[in-house]
């Protein structure tokens, strides 16, 4: 791979970074909890940690609940997003973007949905040994959000991870017998329904950065054209030096890039992944690093990005994923027959390997090609006359 990168990880950085989001919980722990009121007559007690056993009660009416605008309330979920807003230095927008596009969270369902829309969810290992949910086999960090469930569908509470040893998760939670407080669970706990991995790879991870950095572009964090002209011309470099793809490398993205991309998949390792992972940040996915390996973090974030523009959720970085992720179309594609050739043929080609029809992918419609062709067309209730035309176009695609 690229020397440019290497295996960039930034799991170090996101520690950093949640360390200093549980350092808020301070405030809330005190000595042997934090105590929620017993009436409405204060409303809630300050940030002051002298009244963290004043007038303990259960009423509900919280610093927290204050804060986010919800008193009284359960607050196991508001004392998520408080932790992050105070550690995002009492800025809402930059907590709503923490918290995969939502601040506050009320309630431990959203906390859950919201990370998982975003390619940030993981289920926990009894969900997945128990219940066949999909993720891969995800191990919590500090600062990760966990959410509960007492039957293992419904999400009942949420905390937050201080650290994991492997075998054990440790946690701070908010509203746990009326107060905040530490404790810990056994990974395989039927009490655990999953992980939501927040997005601190924005100022303070700056995966985008990372990337930018790699491509040679300023980095400002801060995903705009000139970044996305770099990327797409790192794409087409790849394509070229690795396929003899012979497309111009203006960093455009057009019908002949299009045609000229090939497939990523699981497995993949190289400077084109790199290209895949950076660009999937700079949407909002985390594929857990920019180290050019297709493993199952890039196989889910790609699949959560997917789900969000539309497409079938392969998990492979197709042509049409790849266009998607640089906000561009499909293009409108010409006949093709014998004696064809091009990029487009090659696309057509991969194509037909991918539905069963294996071909050589040569960019030479033969007449192998063309019998693959009149195989796929007889099979699918179309003219097997060999011509790929717009009803066969749509068909295939």
């Amino acid at each position: 791979m690229d020397s440019r990168c290497g295996a960039v990880q930034l799991k170090e950085v996101l520690m950093a970074t949640a360390t200093e989001a549980l350092s808020a919980f301070a405030y809330y722990i005190g000595s042997g909890g934090y105590y929620e009121k017993a009436n409405s007559t204060s409303k809630y007690l300050t940030r002051d940690v002298s009244n963290f056993s004043a007038n303990k009660g259960s009423a509900n009416y919280t610093y927290m609940g204050n804060l986010c605008s919800l008193n009284p309330g359960a607050w196991c979920a508001m004392m998520v997003s408080t932790a992050v807003y105070e550690a995002c230095g009492s800025d809402k927008t930059k907590a709503k973007a923490v918290l995969w596009g939502r601040w506050p969270h009320y309630n431990c369902g959203t906390l859950f949905d919201d990370a998982n829309s975003a390619g940030r969810a993981y289920y926990s290992a009894y969900q997945r040994s128990t219940k066949g949910k999909g993720g891969s086999a995800y191990m919590p960090v500090p600062g990760d959000v966990i959410v509960f469930s007492d039957d293992g569908k419904t999400r009942t509470h949420a905390g937050m991870a201080y650290a994991c040893d492997g075998t054990t998760v440790y946690t701070y939670e908010g509203n746990s017998s009326n107060m905040a407080r530490k404790r810990s669970y056994k990974l395989t706990s039927s009490y655990l329904y999953g992980f939501c991995v927040p997005v601190f790879d924005g100022e303070a991870l700056g995966s985008v950065a990372q990337f930018q950095k790699w491509l040679g572009v300023t980095a400002d964090n801060v995903y705009g054209p000139v970044t996305k002209k770099a990327a797409c011309k790192e794409h087409q470099r790849y394509q070229n030096s690795t396929f003899k793809a012979g497309i111009e490398e203006d960093g455009i993205w057009g019908p002949e890039t299009y045609y000229a991309t090939e497939p990523l998949r699981k497995g993949d390792e190289n400077d084109d992944v790199i290209v895949w992972q950076g660009l999937l940040y700079c949407k909002n996915f985390d594929p857990v690093g920019l180290d050019g390996e297709f493993g199952p973090n890039t196989e889910a974030a790609t699949e959560a990005f997917q789900k969000k523009v539309g497409l079938n959720p392969t998990g492979v970085a197709d042509p049409y994923t790849w266009a998607k992720i640089f906000d561009s179309a499909r293009p409108e594609h010409t006949t093709l027959q014998k004696g064809s050739e091009g990029s487009e043929v090659r696309y057509l080609q991969n194509l037909l390997t991918n539905d069963g029809y294996t071909l050589a992918t040569d960019g030479e419609y033969g007449p192998k090609t063309e019998a693959a062709v009149k195989r796929f067309q007889a099979d699918n209730g179309l003219q097997a006359d060999g011509i790929c035309g717009p009803l066969t176009w749509a068909a295939i695609e």
